[in-house]
């Protein structure tokens, strides 16, 4: 046999060798007991994540029973029932590790590159920060980059129905509006920088998922591989951003005295600003390198979610035989709170309360995980349950946003889309003390989940989402469908109809 022959022999026994570890690590996931107690009983164990496992999660939350669901990825969860989640929120950090469980799912220390180098990720504290803090100030600019975007993709022509790909033109949508905020005019505008910044949005989490099927000890092999496309999608849209973060740096190291100009109010600024606040400066943290990284993990942040959410919540209302109804009804809010759609204001926004219930309906009835808090045992002893079960150091516990959002006993017709339910003058309303906002959490509404651990990104997505949403209605027409295309359960995942598409047609003045 040649040398060129042995190679490929070797290569072949390799490629066997790590999808027989792979398949062993998905069976030991599945059918060991992870060292939980035997009176805990298992759900879905033979239908992983189909109808059967779902029904069965349900009774057990209903029965006020504690369950174990298992998982291809990262193992089993221990489901505690809706009574419950009082005693789980309350947890302190140093038992319960939320932030644990966040970075398994994203294999956070493989996917996102030089940004695990830095202790303290710099995302959330911009988005708390800035993001937050300065909503109102953002509002003329995204306003005006979801009109002129909508015109891109889903064109101005009154007379001719057109047909879009909803989660596609979504993603170029908010991917606009996020990048308008976080770096402005004109790169928010440019085709090749937005179909980097999309592509990176999209795969991150498929290269995630697939580093999760390894077992440990081979994740630092594998994980280089399943994320080689995505580093060639960092250094691509490094290459628009290090330019201007050197120009910066620049500027902070021999500030010109003639320079008056305000600093920009922008990601750059704010990491920049960010490293610089702090007793002892990381000089890491003022890498171009880092801070372009970190670009890359907090538009993943700030995107991929409210474009899954915005999806959805077209098809919710496309599909529900009111659909012509609550169009007209945004429409009507929109226009008679910004002045014919002219005037856009964070008070007018906020206003918006049937918009806000159609976004809010949605990601109760399809949101994007079936978990609603997620939390690992940090606690080297383990942990006792509220039922008196102890379970082990690196055990995952929480509850299911799915089942307590589709418990008829806490929402009536669970399963149908009311896009009013949580506005004002929805029925049943006598019973609520005005509407329910889109970013308010509670025991009964985990779609940012719940407790000091909330999603801290939750009120700059849900003003982004209010806006394009808002845009659409007072600016479209919708054609109903007879039938919603189905969701797709991924792991415990659930995926919006990627490629479906809706018919729409520019409203006439």
């Amino acid at each position: 046999m040649s040398s060129s022959g042995y190679i490929a022999t070797a290569i072949l026994l390799v490629i066997l060798l790590l999808v027989l570890i792979t398949l062993t690590n998905i069976i030991i996931r599945l059918y060991s007991n992870a060292s939980l107690p035997p009176t805990l009983p298992w759900a879905g164990t033979k239908e992983q994540g189909g109808p059967y496992a779902r029904v069965q999660a349900n009774f057990y939350s209903k029965t006020n029973q504690i369950y174990v669901l298992p998982y291809y990825i990262n193992g089993p969860q221990v489901i505690l029932p809706n009574s419950q989640i009082r005693w789980l929120i309350e947890q302190p950090d140093s038992v319960l590790s939320q932030e644990k469980v966040n970075r398994q799912f994203l294999e956070a220390e493989y996917a996102f590159f030089h940004a695990n180098l830095v202790d303290a990720p710099v995302h959330p504290e911009i988005i708390q920060h800035q993001l937050t803090k300065k909503l109102k100030t953002f509002v003329n600019d995204v306003v005006d980059e979801a009109s002129s975007c909508l015109e891109d993709i889903w064109g101005t022509d009154t007379e001719q129905w057109r047909e879009v790909k909803v989660y596609d033109t979504m993603l170029t949508l908010l991917a606009r509006l996020s990048i308008r905020v976080f770096m402005g005019l004109p790169l928010c505008r440019n085709q090749a920088f937005l179909k980097i910044c999309s592509q990176f949005i999209r795969k991150v989490a498929l290269a995630a998922a697939a580093i999760g099927l390894f077992p440990g000890f081979l994740k630092p092999v594998v994980g280089p591989i399943f994320t080689l496309y995505d580093r060639l999608l960092y250094y691509r849209c490094s290459r628009y951003l290090k330019p201007i973060i050197h120009e910066r740096l620049e500027r902070l190291r021999n500030p010109s005295p003639h320079d008056k100009s305000a600093s920009p109010n922008d990601y750059i600024q704010w990491a920049i600003g960010h490293a610089l606040t702090k007793p002892t400066i990381n000089p890491l943290e003022l890498d171009p390198r880092v801070i372009a990284c970190r670009f890359s993990v907090l538009a993943f942040a700030a995107i991929q979610s409210s474009v899954i959410t915005l999806t959805n919540t077209l098809f919710d209302i496309a599909s529900s035989p009111e659909c012509t109804t609550s169009i007209a009804y945004m429409r009507k809010e929109v226009a008679q709170e910004t002045t014919s759609g002219d005037t856009w204001s964070k008070a007018s926004i906020a206003r918006m309360t049937h918009v806000d219930s159609a976004l809010r309906e949605s990601l109760r009835l399809n949101g994007f995980i079936e978990r609603g808090i997620m939390k690992m045992v940090v606690a080297l002893e383990g942990v006792t349950l509220p039922d008196g079960s102890h379970i082990p150091c690196g055990t995952k516990v929480g509850v299911s946003g799915y089942s307590i959002h589709h418990d008829e006993d806490i929402y009536p017709d669970a399963n149908k889309y009311n896009a009013f339910r949580f506005a004002r003058s929805s029925p049943g309303d006598a019973k609520k003390k005005g509407p329910q906002k889109l970013v308010s959490t509670s025991e009964t509404f985990l779609g940012f989940s719940h407790g000091s651990h909330s999603c801290p990104g939750r009120f700059f997505a849900t003003n982004q989402l209010k806006i394009a949403l808002g845009h659409i209605a007072f600016l479209y027409d919708i054609e109903p469908i007879p039938k919603r295309p189905a969701n797709q359960w991924f792991f415990g995942h659930i995926a919006p109809p990627m490629s479906a598409t809706l018919r729409v047609r520019r409203r006439k003045p």
